[in-house]
Parts: C-alpha cells; structure tokens; sequence
C-alpha cells in the first residue's frame, strides 16, 4: 500500500478545500481549472480590465483570465472567419457592427441572459444573446478655445467658414462609420438613408483639412496645434489632450450626441458557463464603477456612479442617440468607398 506524506496530505486537503468552495459557488473541478481567453485591446484598455475585472474575478471566482490583444474588432473578425472552428478564445469584447457580422456568420455561441443576475441594471437595448454591452462612449466635439474665433455649440457649427482649414474629421467609414451615420440623421436621413448626409458633409468639406484614422492621430494632431478642431471624437480623446494644456474644450452638441456601446460576446466553442459567469461579475455596479474611471467612459450599469470628471464634461441633460450599428454594418463598406471618393478628394 502507498503511503501519503504529512505535506502531501496538507496540499490534498487544501487542494480538495479549494475545489468544495468553489463547488459551492456552482462551479465544477474543470471550471476551477479552466483559463478563459479574453481577445480584446491592450494598452490602457487592458490595464483597465485587469484591474476592474480579471484580477476581482479570479479573487472571487477562482477562475483566472488571460487576454488576447487585437488591433481592431474589424481584424479580429477576419481572422475569426479564417479561423473558423480553430478558435481557442472564450470572449471576444468588440463593437456592435462587427459583433452582429460575426454573429451572422456563426461564430458566435448565444448568451445565456437568464443567467446574468445584474442584466435588470443594465439597458434592456444593450442586452441580448448575441452580446451584452459591458460600457458606453459618448462622441462629441474638441476644439481649441485659444484659437477658434467662436464659441462651438452645435454640430452645423462645423459647416462654419472661420473653421476653413482648421478641422480633422474621420478617414473612411472610421469609429465604424458613426460620423457618417450622424450627419445622416441631422440631415433627415438615417441609418439606411445616408444621402442626406452625404450632402451635409460636402458643406463641411472646405473646413476638413485631415483625415485621421486613430484615437491617438487625433489627439497628436490638436496637442500639437496642427489642426483646432476634432469634428468626431470619444470623450476619452478630450481627456488625453486636456493634459497638454486647459484651452481645449468637449462640447456635447446640439440637438444630440450619439453613443457607442463596446460589447462582449462568446465565441464558438467556449466555456459558456465560465464566460457567463464572467460577463455576469464585469457587468456588476463596482467593477463597471471602476472600469469607467479608469478608461473615461460612461459604464453601461445604471446603478453605477458617474465620475465628477465625466459628467463635467458630458452634463446629465445631455441626449443620447443609440445608432442602430447593427443595421450599419453590411453597409460600412459602400459608405467607406463613398466617403473616400466624395469627401476625401
């Protein structure tokens, strides 16, 4: 008969003590063991996650996390569809467009919604089984107050021929065609009518003196005093150049600002019940608290705190407008095309 040594019955003993916890939390052996794989972005979006969410998670859960980094939710898609069914990952955090792309094409495993206790604190137009929103980003405008003549209030502004050559607006269907979608819907379209818009952007056209395709672009280009005026920008981008210097202003304008909701979904193959569980913590009121502050966001739980900094910038009367970006995604491709041929040039 084998006999067992007093430090290998300690480490049994607490390894079996380990495993009962967890099984009191609903979770089996195999999940205890189960790394997810997160693809997501790096940089300050993956400190904010680890932070806010993989580290409280594994603490509580036992389940730890591991990130994937992707440049873009438009690349990752691609490699998902070339990669079919040799995805290793577990939750993909996107946007909208490419989310309902990848969902069409079937890569996607449906959320389980009955079992995510904190969806009733969530917006019920962010929450479905193909993704659930995990925080929100207003857009707006940033402009110099030291050298614009005039005090902006409102996206006709942008029309205004004292901004000739002052203003970088997105390259392309770029922050996956939102500006386009906008200046639709200011014009009288919308997102399956983008004429309308087309023919605003045109009056804008003499004002447009770059075309950028980054967060990072933008806030280079408005620090450095190479253009004054971001036509579309994050609230976050505001945040960044306001440690270059106080003359910069964000402006919500009138009548609307539209927001985009950065979203989670579960991919094919997964560990649905782990994912779950997962979406389920990072959905919670004080990881989504936290996880706002540390990205300059607005968090999607409506029972979370909104930092002071953040509803200086966007104040609470501000209206929202949730584009309808799975109606926009089989169409980003056109609207680029067009945008590059009728804008650009």
């Amino acid at each position: 008969m084998r006999t067992v040594s007093r430090r290998q019955a300690l480490r049994l003993a607490a390894f079996s003590g380990a495993l009962g916890y967890l099984g009191q939390m609903g979770f089996s052996q195999a999940q205890a063991q189960k790394l997810l794989k997160i693809i997501a972005w790096g940089g300050t979006y993956g400190d904010a996650m680890r932070s806010s969410w993989m580290e409280p998670f594994a603490a509580a859960a036992g389940i730890r996390s591991e990130i994937q980094l992707q440049s873009s939710s438009m690349e990752t898609l691609a490699s998902l569809r070339a990669n079919r069914n040799r995805n290793d990952a577990d939750l993909w955090l996107s946007a909208i467009a490419p989310t309902s792309l990848a969902q069409s094409d079937g890569l996607l495993s449906p959320i389980p919604v009955d079992q995510l206790k904190n969806a009733s604190q969530l917006p019920a137009a962010v929450v479905n089984d193909t993704y659930v929103g995990i925080w929100s980003l207003p857009y707006g405008i940033i402009y110099n107050a030291k050298t614009v003549p005039f005090e902006i209030t409102k996206w006709e502004d942008l029309t205004d021929s004292r901004l000739k050559g002052m203003v970088t607006a997105p390259y392309g269907a770029n922050y996956n065609g939102m500006f386009i979608a906008l200046l639709a819907l200011l014009a009288g379209g919308d997102e399956t009518n983008v004429d309308p818009g087309f023919a605003l952007a045109k009056k804008m056209k003499p004002n447009f003196s770059i075309f950028t395709t980054s967060d990072s672009e933008q806030i280079r280009l408005l620090t450095s005093g190479e253009v004054d005026v971001v036509a579309f920008a994050p609230v976050a981008n505001y945040f960044a150049a306001r440690k270059a210097g106080s003359q910069f202003r964000f402006v919500c304008p009138k009548p609307f600002i539209p927001v985009s909701i950065s979203n989670v979904a579960i991919l094919k193959g997964a560990n649905v019940e782990a994912a779950t569980r997962f979406i389920d913590f990072a959905i919670s009121k004080e990881p989504q608290q936290k996880i706002a502050q540390m990205l300059g966001c607005l968090p999607i739980n409506t029972m979370s705190e909104v930092s002071p900094t953040m509803r200086e910038a966007v104040p609470a009367s501000t209206e929202f407008r949730f584009l309808q970006e799975g109606v926009m995604a089989s169409q980003l491709s056109g609207w680029n095309d067009r945008w590059q041929r009728e804008i650009q040039r």
